[in-house]
């Protein structure tokens, strides 16, 4: 028997994964809690197990981690502008350990070392938004946000700004066919002929933005939105009440909120979790 799947703003989820037992609200306040954890710890190692912690529950809530896999050019082109920009504009101090010169310029360890704490933390909170476009509908964010009392203009313009991701990767491998089907063979190119191709996909990706722009706003328009909701009158929240809170909602929030109150006072009154304690900074 085929497996029931549900449609989410970067692919399709089954329907029976345990992330669908949470309310949209929680789900979203996850996103925000978990995104300012890599903003508060600048400790590499820490952002290290939270970069495991994000993939284990990519297994829990049955998300294909294939799908990861698409974006490893991104996460490769990250690394290089990273450390060309941390090595070539880092900057240099005369205690400085400097590994290899090119020409005038010195490629220092403490200017890799903080390309190398960044690439961590950026890996990092990019897996959380892959996770959380994974999980997450366009009617999820919506009904997340007008839970918060968010206008509703703003929460619909949310999940469309959204939407518009997974609608741009859909567009992405869209091209990526098309030149396959021009036999085009992506894989025997070298790496730098594959960089020049991701960035001539620009062009295209933005036309085709453009487009969708224009067709969502003429949409919009003639099924009577405007941006104080309904021209017709106030609009009920009609799918907002099709989805309530549970127990299991509320024990996550607390032990999401008790996480974060945790890491703001030891961020605060200790050093536990500062660059100087790590590893990289004792060798």
């Amino acid at each position: 028997m085929p497996r029931r799947m549900r449609r989410s703003l970067l692919g399709y989820l089954p329907v029976d994964s345990p992330i669908f037992r949470l309310h949209p609200m929680t789900r979203l306040l996850f996103l925000l809690v978990v995104s300012a954890y890599p903003m508060l710890v600048r400790m590499p190692e820490l952002n290290v197990v939270g970069s495991i912690f994000m993939l284990a529950l990519f297994k829990v809530s049955k998300v294909d981690l294939r799908i990861i896999k698409n974006y490893k050019m991104a996460f490769i082109n990250l690394l290089f502008v990273i450390a060309i920009a941390y090595t070539f504009f880092g900057g240099y101090q005369p205690d400085y350990r400097v590994l290899a010169r090119l020409g005038p310029i010195k490629i220092c360890w403490e200017n890799l070392r903080w390309a190398l704490v960044v690439y961590i933390q950026l890996i990092f909170a990019i897996l959380i938004m892959i996770f959380f476009l994974c999980t997450m509908r366009e009617r999820d964010i919506v009904v997340g946000l007008r839970a918060l009392r968010v206008p509703f203009v703003l929460a619909y313009m949310a999940g469309l700004a959204l939407r518009s991701i997974g609608l741009s990767i859909i567009d992405f491998n869209t091209i990526r066919e098309a030149e396959k089907a021009r036999a085009l063979d992506l894989a025997a190119l070298p790496f730098t002929e594959k960089v020049k191709k991701f960035g001539m996909y620009i062009v295209p990706l933005i036309a085709l933005a453009i487009r969708r722009s224009d067709e969502v706003s003429n949409a919009l328009d003639s099924r009577g939105f405007k941006f104080t909701g309904l021209k017709s009158g106030a609009r009920t929240d009609y799918i907002l009440s099709k989805y309530k809170m549970t127990k299991l909602d509320y024990t996550v929030l607390a032990a999401m909120a008790a996480f974060l109150a945790a890491i703001i006072v030891v961020s605060l009154a200790t050093d536990w979790l500062s660059l100087e304690n790590s590893i990289l900074y004792k060798i």
